[in-house]
C-alpha cells in the first residue's frame, strides 16, 4: 500500500495546474486588450489632436480646426441648406391652391369608370362649344381604357387620376384660349403613360381580369396608343430632385388661340412649364375638320416662312410728294399673309419635387410603428 499513488493528491496537483494554466491565458489576453486599448486611445489621440490642430483647405489662410466656434457655423450653415432645400422643394410644388392633387382612394374599376366618364364630358363640352374633334373619336390620353371596355389601370392609381385632372385643366384652358368664332380643330391631347410600361409596370402576375375582347396584359403593356408617347429630348425633369408629368396638347387652330393658350398657362400659377412648340402647316384633311367651308381660309403655309394669323398694311399715309396730284388716291392696305390656320403641338410638363429616400432603418427599431 505504500507504493501506490495518492489519488487525491494527484487529483488536487492536476487541478492546480488546470488552475493555473486557466489563469496564465486570462491573464494573457487581458495583456492582449490592454495593449490594444492603449492603440486605440493613441489612434484617437492622434484624430483628435489632428482636427484640433486643424486641416488645410485651398483657398483658406489658415487650416480649419474643430473648434467650438467652427462646429457653430458648420451646424448653422447645415440649418440654412436645409431651409433652402424646402424653400427650393415649395417653389417647384408651387402654392397649395394652384397644386392640381388627387384625392382618389377606391380600386382600379372605379378609376376607370371615372377615366371614361371624364372622356364623354370633354367630348360633350367641346361639341357644346363647336369645337371640332377628330371623326377617330378622341380619348384625351386614354385611349386603351376607353377603346377596350373593362381595362383599367394595373398600378400608380392617384398619379394616374392626377394625369386625369391635369388633362381636365388643360381641356379648359385650350377652350378657354379660343376667341368668340375662332376656328378649333381639337386633335388630341397626349400623355406619358406611367402605369402600363414594363419598366414601371408591377411584380409578373399582378394585373387584372380581361374580357375576351380586351387585349392581354402583355400587348397593352408594351404597345403604346396614339394618344401615348414618351418623353424624350429637352425636359425640365432632374433625377432625385425634379419629377414631371408630361403631356402634349394637338390642335390646329390661329395663332392668337396659341398665344392666348400659352399665357394662360404662364398666368395659371400652377407649377407646369412649356417645353416645346412646334408649328406646321395643316394638312388638307385637317383643314376639311376644321372649317364647314375649307376655302374660306387659306393654310399658313402658303406663304413660306410666314407666320399665321399675321397681317401687315401697306403705307396708307405716305407724304404728297412734290408735283403730284392731290386728288391721287391713298395707297390701300394689303395683307401680306392671309389670316390662316397652323398646326401646333404644344409640350408641357407638370412638376413636382421628388420625395426623398427614407433614411435606412436601424436594425434596433427596425419593427418600431412610425410615427
Amino acid at each position: 500500500m505504500a507504493g501506490k499513488p495518492n489519488t487525491n493528491f494527484q487529483a488536487a496537483i492536476g487541478a492546480l495546474v488546470v488552475v493555473f494554466g486557466l489563469g496564465s491565458w486570462f491573464a494573457y489576453s487581458a495583456w492582449q486588450g490592454h495593449g490594444k486599448a492603449l492603440a486605440d486611445l493613441r489612434r484617437a489621440d492622434v484624430t483628435v489632436g489632428g482636427l484640433l490642430r486643424g486641416a488645410p483647405v485651398e483657398g483658406a489662410a489658415d487650416p480649419v480646426a474643430l473648434t467650438e466656434a467652427n462646429v457653430t457655423a458648420a451646424k448653422n450653415d447645415l440649418a440654412a441648406l436645409q431651409a433652402r432645400q424646402v424653400a427650393l422643394r415649395n417653389a417647384i410644388a408651387g402654392e397649395a391652391d394652384n397644386q392640381i392633387v388627387s384625392k382618389f382612394g377606391g380600386i382600379a374599376n372605379e378609376l376607370g369608370t371615372q377615366i371614361q366618364e371624364s372622356v364623354s364630358r370633354w367630348r360633350r363640352d367641346a361639341a357644346a362649344k363647336d369645337v371640332k374633334l377628330p371623326k377617330d373619336e378622341i380619348c384625351f390620353g386614354f385611349r386603351r381604357y376607353v377603346r377596350n371596355v373593362g381595362t383599367q389601370p394595373q398600378r400608380l392609381y392617384t398619379e394616374v387620376d392626377r394625369q386625369r385632372l391635369i388633362i381636365g385643366w388643360l381641356f379648359n384652358t385650350l377652350l378657354e384660349s379660343r376667341a368668340s368664332g375662332s376656328p378649333l380643330f381639337l386633335q388630341s391631347i397626349d400623355r406619358e403613360p406611367i402605369e402600363t410600361f414594363p419598366q414601371v409596370s408591377g411584380p409578373a402576375g399582378d394585373s387584372q381580369v380581361f374580357t375576351l375582347d380586351t387585349p392581354s396584359a402583355e400587348v397593352l403593356s408594351v404597345k403604346p396608343q396614339s394618344d401615348e408617347f414618351i418623353l424624350s429630348g429637352h425636359t425640365y425633369r432632374r433625377p432625385g430632385l425634379v419629377g414631371s408629368l408630361a403631356f402634349q396638347v394637338r390642335f390646329v387652330g390661329r395663332t392668337d388661340t396659341l398665344r392666348a393658350f400659352v399665357n394662360l398657362i404662364q398666368n395659371s400659377g400652377r407649377p407646369v412649364v412649356i417645353s416645346s412648340i412646334q408649328v406646321a402647316s395643316p394638312s388638307a384633311e385637317a383643314l376639311r375638320e376644321l372649317f364647314a367651308a375649307p376655302a374660306s381660309l387659306t393654310p399658313a403655309g402658303a406663304v413660306p416662312g410666314a407666320i399665321p394669323a399675321l397681317a401687315f398694311g401697306g403705307i396708307a399715309d405716305a407724304p404728297v410728294a412734290p408735283g403730284t396730284p392731290a386728288d391721287k388716291p391713298k395707297a390701300e392696305r394689303l395683307p401680306v399673309v392671309r389670316d390662316g390656320a397652323a398646326e401646333f403641338i404644344v409640350r408641357i410638363e407638370y412638376l413636382f419635387p421628388v420625395a426623398e429616400a427614407p433614411a435606412p432603418a436601424d436594425a434596433n427599431n427596425a419593427t418600431a410603428p412610425a410615427k
